[in-house]
């Protein structure tokens, strides 16, 4: 096996000059990550590994980093809390001490931008070299008012307001594609989240493409724009009514089968995307990746290496991949087919040829796929978590 001075990672940015990769966690945990990374890592790697991890995020030269921006949410926000108390307890606390009259919610939603301000300002060199191309910092509305469009946009203009680099995340429900048409109409950047499928991703697009037309007859200043569309392909494939709907079928969803059927989502997403005759202005971003099929494998990742794309990847999967692909080599391979054998055995599972064909899901229904009800309760009880440590710290005064 050979061995790569670049990582997995940086190698993986290399296969396109389009493609972008993305830190999956609050910026300010990085150099607590990267300090685990190394005491944990072999004697012989931690030379090498140390430099590597140097060029994913220097904290000293921000403006140069591999990372071309980030995603957060209050799952990941919620960390924070944990892995960095000292940092945070005496903000949580400022703002509990000068809010006094202000609801446990307010408290928390106010540290949530608290903490995300604090990140965004880690790529603001980033975001003011690359001409406001890159480093962008994603910030998201209370998952809790997914179907609530008045307390969303109130919320993701307050969440503008914190940096000229948020990236405001809107859901893939009915009500949060309508925001980000909205938003895109002010000029105002977007990332759609609790995307599982394609036809949420087309949804988004045309949406995006009407905010554009809307914004553009009025003189908006897209200067400071950009629209990505995030499929959590990871979240997709592990349903228990994908395995039924399968079963259903005579199919057996073998952990190869999975894996494949989130990447033909991606691949078609991203087909789409770029067809220039369909005229939309977004890219496709990817997140939650899981390693395999097997133990030598990351198909999430590798598949879909050289295209025009930004990955967004969390500390998990980074440190899988870069151990599991240290000495492997990544090349392009976005453009190729899905095996023609695995795409035949797919598309008999009607729970994957609802997320892959244009129309197999009804925008009204988004909100009823089980991958993102799961996602949507996951969050929402992280924004909950956020307000028992508010509770929490109020108790300690």
């Amino acid at each position: 096996m050979p061995e790569y001075e670049k990582s997995a990672m940086q190698r993986l940015s290399e296969t396109s000059d389009n493609m972008e990769l993305w830190w999956d966690s609050s910026p300010l945990i990085f150099d607590t990550w990267k300090k685990e990374m190394l005491e944990k890592a072999e004697p012989s790697r931690k030379e090498r590994l140390e430099k590597q991890l140097k060029v994913l995020f220097d904290t000293e030269n921000p403006q140069d980093t591999l990372f071309d921006g980030v995603t957060t949410n209050p799952k990941l926000t919620r960390k924070v809390l944990d892995l960095l108390p000292d940092m945070v307890a005496p903000i949580v606390d400022e703002i509990i001490e000068g809010n006094r009259a202000k609801s446990d919610y307010l408290l928390a939603w106010k540290a949530y931008k608290e903490i995300t301000k604090k990140g965004a300002a880690l790529y603001m060199p980033l975001f003011e070299k690359s001409g406001y191309k890159k480093g962008y910092v994603s910030a998201q509305v209370d998952p809790r008012l997914v179907t609530d469009i008045k307390k969303m946009l109130h919320q993701a203009l307050e969440l503008k307001e914190l940096s000229d680099n948020i990236m405001v995340k809107c859901p893939g429900s009915h009500e949060g594609i309508y925001l980000t048409e909205i938003l895109t109409s002010l000029g105002i950047p977007t990332n759609e989240t609790l995307v599982f499928h394609i036809p949420q991703v087309v949804a988004v697009a045309e949406a995006v493409k009407a905010g554009l037309e809307n914004g553009r007859k009025n003189k908006v200043d897209y200067s400071q724009w950009r629209s990505v569309i995030t499929i959590m392909i990871g979240r997709f494939e592990e349903r228990p009514e994908f395995e039924e709907s399968a079963r259903s079928a005579g199919i057996e969803l073998t952990e190869e089968l999975k894996r494949w059927s989130g990447i033909a989502i991606a691949k078609k997403a991203h087909q789409i995307l770029n067809d220039p005759s369909n005229g939309y202005s977004s890219k496709l971003l990817l997140c939650s990746a899981r390693p395999g099929p097997g133990e030598g494998n990351v198909y999430h990742i590798e598949k879909v290496a050289g295209g025009n794309m930004v990955y967004t990847l969390n500390p998990e999967i980074i440190d899988d991949f870069m151990t599991i692909c240290d000495g492997k080599e990544i090349y392009g391979q976005m453009e190729e087919p899905v095996p023609a054998g695995i795409m035949s055995r797919l598309k008999e599972i009607p729970y994957f040829m609802q997320g892959y064909e244009i129309d197999g899901i009804k925008r009204e229904d988004f909100v009823d796929h089980t991958s993102f009800i799961m996602t949507r309760e996951q969050f929402s009880d992280s924004m909950a978590e956020i307000e028992e440590y508010i509770v929490e710290r109020k108790s300690k005064r």
